[in-house]
């Protein structure tokens, strides 16, 4: 809209020079038609050059009326309209014949004047050189030229807003489809909808065309990539289960330490397999679950239970009820199963859960009063396969495998020390499908 508003302004001054220069030509016009009439009624009598009729316009007789002539021979003035009154034009340098330049006329005025040079022969046979001299005001035609300006900027005015009036239709009215083919977009994004369906202008539908066969392509694209993790996952069970057995024959031979470095490597083979199942589930799946996380904690809280020192630990669990989240349940089962494990493992005797809304995003938090972890290690820890005690069984990827999952939901994971000591985890994600697609 600037740029338009710019370009009507530009060609509004260009109109108004253009006018100008019109009108000067046609002033100048003018003045050349008072001249050629001065020179034809110039004589040359016995007394001398005189102008042996009226000229046509009376402006020439009414004293000051911006019409004026003037006859210089050998720069003495010798003839002068009456419209001068009491006045002279001022004399200057000879110009080249048919320019036109401006003189300083009575009262201030701007004279746009016109030269002439003629000589005549007198009644004794001598040649006379006279300079004639005729200068009209060019305050009419500068009004003429402002009052064109004023007009114009009115029009130009009018056809600024009328232009923004069109540019605000075109944008609201013409370009809709488009706004609406972004919703739709948008809602195939979010899981909402599967395909872009709606009726479409025709030349908004090969876009939509391409885009269904886009949609379709990444799911078959995705479908595949899961078929073949899970494929993969599969075909390394064997594998794993020989080496499981191999170990345990060892150990039944007395090689412990063989054994051991087997069901270590085992052990953290297996915990990458699904570590990279489940990145590859949140990366693929559309953001359309709404987890009831009050009834995925009590029931992973339940499970906590059951597995060695569950019992023995004071759990304390605030959620209120219908808080949903936008995950898949295999995700959040991976999230909150291995929060809630690596403080089974640590605590000392007591467990904190929490769970809430806090603006457009919502907060897990799952805090113990076990050792905790110092700050200078704790980004360590949520690097694949960091301990920090060797003794605790465990591969090391439980929080490695929560911040994946969680970044990938735009979330975020933070440790802090709990009060009192132990450790806090902290965990923060989108509250609905929208802001995990816009941030």
């Amino acid at each position: 809209m600037i740029s338009s508003a710019l370009a009507v302004a530009a060609a509004g001054v260009a109109l108004v020079v253009l006018a100008d220069r019109h009108v000067e030509r046609r002033l100048v016009q003018e003045v050349g038609a008072h001249l050629d009439q001065l020179t034809a009624l110039l004589r040359v009598g016995a007394r001398g050059p005189e102008v042996i009729d009226d000229l046509a316009d009376p402006r020439f007789v009414r004293p000051f009326s911006g019409l004026y002539f003037q006859i210089v021979e050998a720069g003495d003035i010798k003839i002068r309209s009456r419209s001068l009154w009491d006045q002279t034009l001022p004399i200057p340098p000879e110009a080249p014949e048919g320019e036109a330049r401006e003189l300083k006329g009575p009262r201030d005025q701007a004279l746009m004047t016109l030269e002439r040079r003629v000589s005549m022969a007198a009644e004794g046979g001598d040649l006379r050189t006279f300079r004639l001299f005729v200068g009209e005001d060019r305050a009419e035609i500068d009004g003429l030229v402002f009052d064109f300006a004023l007009e114009a900027a009115a029009f130009l005015f009018v056809l600024v807003a009328f232009l923004t009036l069109a540019g605000w239709a075109y944008i609201t009215v013409g370009l809709k489809p488009l706004e609406n083919l972004r919703d739709l977009v948008l809602q195939v994004r979010r899981g909402k909808t599967r395909r872009l369906d709606g009726a479409f202008p025709n030349e908004v539908l090969p876009l939509v065309e391409e885009l269904n066969g886009l949609i379709d392509a990444q799911e078959q694209a995705v479908e595949r990539a899961r078929a073949r993790a899970g494929d993969l996952a599969h075909g390394l069970k064997t594998p794993l289960a020989v080496l499981s057995a191999e170990s345990r024959s060892l150990r039944e031979r007395g090689e412990t330490e063989a054994a051991d470095a087997i069901d270590i490597e085992v052990a953290g083979l297996s915990r990458f397999v699904e570590r990279e199942l489940a990145r590859s589930r949140a990366a693929a799946v559309p953001y359309l679950n709404r987890l009831d996380l009050s009834r995925a904690l009590d029931r992973m809280v339940g499970a906590m239970q059951r597995l060695p020192r569950g019992e023995e630990l004071d759990w304390l669990v605030e959620i209120p009820p219908g808080l949903t989240a936008p995950l898949h349940p295999e995700d959040a089962n991976e999230i909150l199963g291995n929060l809630l494990d690596n403080a089974r493992k640590w605590a000392a005797g007591r467990i904190e859960v929490s769970a809430h809304a806090a603006g457009e995003r919502i907060e897990v938090v799952v805090a113990d009063d076990g050792p905790g972890v110092p700050e200078a290690r704790r980004e360590a820890v949520l690097k694949r396969g960091i301990r920090l005690d060797e003794t605790v069984q465990g591969s090391g990827l439980g929080l490695s495998i929560v911040d994946d999952l969680v970044t990938s939901y735009r979330g975020t994971l933070a440790l802090s020390e709990t009060p009192g000591g132990g450790l806090t985890v902290r965990v923060e994600l989108p509250r609905s499908p929208s802001a995990v697609e816009t941030e």
